[in-house]
């Protein structure tokens, strides 16, 4: 049997060692309650008080066990051995009845005659009580308490800790917030919100929680997955455009933010934009991309790298990933470029994207381009700062595109930039981009324009921003690494890969998820970090499977195997600032640890 430790020695801890001793499959080695001075061993049970644990994790690490009806501190001493790298049992009664697509949290014991019907899941650390009868679909909360004979009929949801008294009912489809208390009898007939008792039939509202229970049961502050990381320097900059007045979508911050990124990247010229999606388009423009033409994208990518495609009027053809990198693959552009030549549609341009600040396999990609005469677009939109064996990400093709929205490495609010080494082209951007107005006293347009230039003042912020990117890009390769090593020996988690001679700009750290190996979606994993107040992200919806695309001309990577819609149903992109701060992540890391241990899945028992 399986060594186990009780923390608690109440009237909940009763029924639990007596679950334990009835089911089999633990054997009880230590009970922790803190009435205890110091340890006492009696009939091969040790007794001692809760900061013994550490000892314990130390010297047997034994599953641990919280039998304590008090929903807070439950959750309170959750957290303390968490950080100390315990692990709980999830408990069942032989007698309940458990659906095989049910799911239970790690602490959380189902007690006699109770039923969780069809692809219910339970949180961490809650309590079915006896005979309680949770129905499909429910969601309930970590450190939640289904009171005896109480019964939740579909759809429904309860919040983080809340407590649903003995012999309530709940229609279909209601939601219960946090850290409520639902009176015994009561009958829940519309949604209640956090914090509040309700009882009666139908139930009401009587009180609000104190405030003080209420901070004591606050959940944390929210974690981001990719929030600005300011510099400092922001307000000189824009302070200087507000004195002089120079407020308008030109002026020198424009110019100087230009020249500067144009140094960083090595590249002769760099026109900034109003958005890294008006780069794209811009770059079209010059290409010459017009109604009926074919052009190629990365499939795995944010819906902006294609839609100027779209507005040109050309018809959008999405090439696959690799595995190697997630980016395009080389032999379905290959296959893809020699269908299109045989057809008579050699495409005007290739959108070669970048993706979460991976370079990708640009020397194989280029070959095949240059060989049909087909210009690239370096979609560097999530890369800048990375490499390609020495040369900077963005640089590779005939122009590169960088955004600087609020989510990336460096922002300027909202805004991107355009770079190549044909200043011609870049120049004549920089017209397009201002209405097409042409060289005449008078307003005289030629050209059908658009308003694409960047404001000084937020180009101001970039400068200051574009100060620190180095630092920004060390900042989140630590970001990374803690996460690679705190979570890369778990089976079934698989961090994304990092091609050889290149350096990742870890924009985003990303990972994938066996399925089969942890019982978990990728959206279980990002519904439970929501739940602890952590955002994070599935991997971006391929392209060609996004209704707005749909019937476009798709390669595979190859004709058995689409490496995009594997990373889509598998990927998860985990909080990733530069300021995330190791408290922080350490939170993110105890989510994925805690719930890639708990949600287990159990067959169905019948007593």
């Amino acid at each position: 049997m399986k060594p186990i430790a009780i923390i608690g020695e109440g009237g909940h801890s009763k029924v639990i060692r007596d679950l334990i001793k009835l089911a089999g499959e633990y054997e009880i080695i230590c009970i922790l309650d803190d009435k205890y001075d110091e340890p006492v061993h009696m009939n091969g049970v040790t007794f001692a008080p809760v900061s013994y644990a550490s000892q314990l994790i130390a010297e047997e690490n034994p599953y641990f066990f919280i039998a304590i009806g008090d929903n807070a501190a439950r959750k309170k001493i959750d957290e303390e051995l968490l950080k100390a790298g315990a692990h709980f049992a999830a408990l069942i009664h032989p007698s309940a009845v458990i659906s095989p697509s049910a799911k239970v949290g790690a602490g959380t014991v189902v007690l006699a005659n109770s039923v969780v019907n069809a692809d219910a899941v339970i949180g961490r650390h809650a309590i079915i009580n006896s005979s309680s009868v949770i129905e499909h679909d429910n969601r309930i909360g970590d450190y939640a308490h289904i009171s005896p004979g109480a019964i939740l009929a579909g759809n429904v949801q309860v919040g983080n800790g809340t407590h649903i008294g003995a012999g309530a009912a709940v229609i279909p489809g209601v939601k219960i917030g946090k850290w409520s208390i639902i009176g015994g009898g009561s009958v829940i007939i519309r949604d209640l919100p956090s914090n509040v008792t309700a009882v009666g039939a139908p139930a009401k509202i009587i009180k609000n929680q104190k405030q003080n229970e209420v901070k004591r049961m606050a959940e944390p502050s929210k974690i981001f997955l990719s929030p600005p990381h300011m510099s400092g320097e922001e307000q000189k900059y824009i302070n200087e455009a507000f004195e002089t007045n120079w407020i308008a979508p030109l002026g020198p911050n424009v110019d100087a933010f230009e020249k500067e990124l144009a140094e960083y990247a090595g590249v002769r010229d760099a026109a900034a934009v109003s958005s890294g999606t008006a780069a794209i388009h811009l770059a079209l423009r010059l290409l010459d991309v017009k109604q009926g033409d074919v052009v190629f994208c990365s499939a795995l990518t944010f819906v902006a790298s294609a839609n100027p495609i779209l507005y040109q009027g050309a018809e959008p053809v999405f090439i696959d990933s690799e595995p190697d990198s997630w980016n395009m693959s080389p032999d379905a552009l290959g296959r893809a470029m020699i269908r299109a030549v045989n057809a008579g549609k050699r495409p005007k341009a290739v959108i070669i994207v970048n993706l979460y600040g991976q370079s990708a396999k640009m020397n194989e990609l280029l070959a095949i381009c240059n060989q049909y005469n087909v210009p690239v677009i370096e979609d560097a939109a999530e890369s800048l700062g990375a490499e390609y064996q020495g040369k900077k990400s963005g640089t590779l093709g005939k122009f590169g595109v960088f955004s600087f929205n609020g989510n990336k490495i460096i922002t300027t609010s909202g805004g991107g930039m355009l770079v190549s080494n044909d200043e011609e082209a870049l120049q004549k951007a920089r017209f397009l981009a201002t209405q097409a107005r042409d060289p005449a006293a008078h307003y005289q347009h030629s050209l059908a324009g658009n308003n694409y230039r960047m404001s000084n003042i937020l180009a101001g912020v970039g400068r200051a921003q574009l100060k620190v990117l180095d630092e920004r890009v060390r900042a989140r390769q630590e970001v990374f690494k803690r996460y690679k090593e705190a979570l890369g020996n778990i089976e079934g988690i698989t961090f994304m890969p990092e091609l050889p001679n290149t350096m990742h700009n870890r924009w985003l750290t990303t990972l994938t998820i066996n399925t089969k190996i942890l019982g978990l979606t990728p959206i279980d994993i990002i519904n439970f970090l929501a739940d602890k107040n952590i955002e994070a992200r599935p991997v971006w919806k391929p392209l060609h499977l996004q209704p707005l695309f749909k019937g476009a001309e798709y390669f595979p990577h190859t004709s058995t195997r689409s490496v995009s819609g594997e990373l889509f149903h598998s990927g998860i992109c985990l909080p990733s600032g530069s300021n995330l701060s190791e408290e922080q992540q350490a939170r993110v890391i105890e989510g994925v640890i805690s719930v890639s241990q708990s949600q287990l899945k159990f067959t169905s028992r019948k007593g």
